[in-house]
């Protein structure tokens, strides 16, 4: 009886594991902005992925910005280089945003893109 539950045990926990690793990851719409910029560059499908604080957003042309949580205070990020990130709210339940060195990431959960453009305000 034991090696059954032992089997079960870990059948449960590989099928957790795998379910969690896809929870985390979603299929969104990023648009970017330049520095400074007050109309998008870009309106791309994008991944984006949290895991354990870290975030990843991957363009679909293959760009790739991994953020790591610095700090005591959320939404405080280092990228890749070390340069600071910070996250923002203004989108309320329809998305995040990001604001890098030398560009901001408007992270859509609705993965549309739209002919609309839209502004750094919006």
């Amino acid at each position: 009886m034991s090696r059954f539950l032992l089997q079960w045990g870990a059948a449960t926990i590989a099928s957790l594991l795998a379910t969690g690793s896809l929870a985390d990851t979603v299929l969104a719409r990023c648009d970017i902005y330049p520095r400074g910029e007050d109309k998008a560059s870009q309106a791309v499908p994008c991944y984006f992925s949290q895991r354990q604080g870290y975030v990843g957003i991957t363009l679909k042309e293959g760009r790739d910005y991994r953020l790591a949580p610095t700090g005591s205070e959320p939404g405080n990020y280092l990228d890749a280089e070390g340069r600071p990130a910070y996250r923002q709210a203004g989108l309320g339940p329809a998305g995040l945003i990001f604001r890098l060195d030398d560009v901001s990431i408007y992270v859509y959960w609705d993965a549309a893109i739209g002919d609309e453009g839209g502004t750094a305000d919006d």
